[in-house]
C-alpha cells in the first residue's frame, strides 16, 4: 500500500511542477517577436503610437495601438479602449 501512495505522490508532484512552470519563456519570445513586427508596421492613425494599457478581455497589461486620438486597440484581442472625454 505504501508503494501506491509513494507513486501517486510522485505523479502529483510532477503534474504540479509541469502545470506551474509552463512555457513562460516561449510565450515571452513569441510576444517579443510579435511586438517587433508591429513596430515595423505602418499604422493608419493620427500618430500610430503603441502604449501599454490594461486590457479588460486579456486581464493583463498588453500593448495597444492608437487608431484614433485617445482610442486604442489591443494588439492581441483587438478590443477597443476608449479614454476620450465623454
Amino acid at each position: 500500500m505504501s508503494w501506491i501512495s509513494f507513486v501517486t505522490g510522485g505523479v502529483t508532484v510532477l503534474f504540479a511542477y509541469a502545470l506551474f512552470t509552463g512555457n513562460e519563456e516561449e510565450e515571452m519570445e513569441l510576444a517579443e517577436a510579435e511586438n517587433e513586427t508591429e513596430l515595423n508596421m505602418v499604422v493608419n492613425g493620427p500618430s500610430g503610437r503603441l502604449v501599454t494599457l490594461s486590457c479588460q478581455t486579456c486581464r493583463k497589461l498588453k500593448r495597444h495601438k492608437e487608431i484614433q486620438p485617445n482610442l486604442f486597440q489591443c494588439t492581441k484581442c483587438k478590443r477597443h479602449v476608449d479614454i476620450r472625454a465623454s
